[in-house]
């Protein structure tokens, strides 16, 4: 069996773990199951059966996948009723996973001017529909509207779309405006309307080339190429020197937003609520999701005690700009966030 490790996480106690390699699987006997190695013995190492419990798989979950090392970072795969594959991760996993996220957003707002900068540039020239103009206009997309970069594998799936798995028929073009309709991850319905003038001149070129996928670029011999997710998030590492991907955008939308809209109010739970429902429908998925994956809990914290309020009294002049209110937020508190 091999474990690949990954220099993100914690060498000593964590694991990446593939689930195609042979795993522990369950077969139901009367209300309970039974537990099976990879070599077809039962399992009744009190240990390991305690893990197993622990991970409260559903009982209608069906090709059932658990993981033979404790230290795995998936721990185990199953398919739901609707038969969409759900994982099980272990808990220190989640914990390096979002401290890592969250720690790449003070070089992500402070590179974010540059890569704005390039995007404007690039929007700015004379459609010529090469490779660079083609993921400006993605990031632009990804900057205002916070969509959703897509994979191939959702779309497949789920029947579900991101900005580089977008089709043509996603697009309606009318002579000021443009308009995005489709269905994103959990269902979630996007209607954009699109105005900048320089984008609608991308977008109309794009609908002219042919291919039913949106995004796409002309090669040196005029060849139409898909735009990938791993397309965008290389543009972002080789014009940045930073490892961000395409996701950065959305955590930094949702941090920045539930900032700003906190610094306006006092402390009110219900408030609260009315504010990550804001935030996350601008997002595309739950309160839930956006509150435990999208928004660093130090903020919500400070806001909490009123430190947020007495720390924006210090800081008056910059309050109305969103991007540097959080900036200068995360490089004076950062270093204090116990994750």
């Amino acid at each position: 069996m091999t474990f690949i490790m990954d220099d993100k996480l914690d060498s000593s106690s964590i694991f990446y773990g593939d689930d195609s390699v042979p795993g522990i699987s369950r077969l139901k006997k009367g209300n309970s199951f039974l537990y099976f190695n990879p070599d077809g013995t039962k399992i009744t190492n009190k240990k390991t059966l305690q893990r197993i419990a622990s991970l409260s798989i559903p009982p209608a979950y069906t090709n059932v996948w658990i993981s033979p090392c404790e230290k795995s970072h998936i721990q185990a795969t199953g398919r739901d009723i609707k038969g969409k594959k759900q994982y099980c991760y272990h808990p220190l996993w989640r914990v390096i996973r979002d401290e890592n996220k969250f720690k790449s957003l003070i070089p992500f707002g402070r590179m974010l001017p540059i890569i704005r900068k390039k995007v404007e540039s690039e929007l700015n020239k004379p459609v010529s529909m090469n490779k660079t103009q083609t993921i400006c206009a993605i990031i632009y997309l990804l900057d205002n509207y916070f969509i959703r970069i897509g994979n191939k594998i959702h779309e497949k799936l789920n029947n579900s779309y991101g900005i580089t798995t977008l089709r043509k028929k996603h697009l309606e073009l009318r002579s000021t405006q443009a308009i995005l309709n489709f269905k994103g991850k959990n269902s979630h319905p996007w209607h954009v309307v699109l105005k900048d003038k320089k984008l609608l001149r991308i977008l109309k070129k794009c609908e002219s080339i042919p291919g039913y996928r949106l995004f796409k670029y002309l090669d040196e011999n005029n060849n139409p190429i898909e735009i990938g997710s791993q397309d965008v998030n290389l543009f972002l590492q080789n014009l940045t020197q930073f490892n961000f991907t395409a996701k950065e955008f959305r955590t930094w939308a949702a941090c920045r937003e539930v900032l700003y809209r906190l610094s306006k109010i006092n402390f009110d739970a219900e408030q609260l609520k009315n504010i990550i429902l804001e935030v996350a429908d601008l997002l595309g998925h739950t309160p839930t999701i956006c509150k435990k994956c999208y928004i660093l809990p130090e903020i919500i914290h400070q806001w909490e005690k009123n430190n947020l309020g007495v720390w924006i009294k210090k800081h008056s002049r910059i309050k109305e700009n969103k991007d540097r209110l959080l900036l200068k937020w995360l490089e004076e508190n950062i270093e204090n966030i116990k994750f």
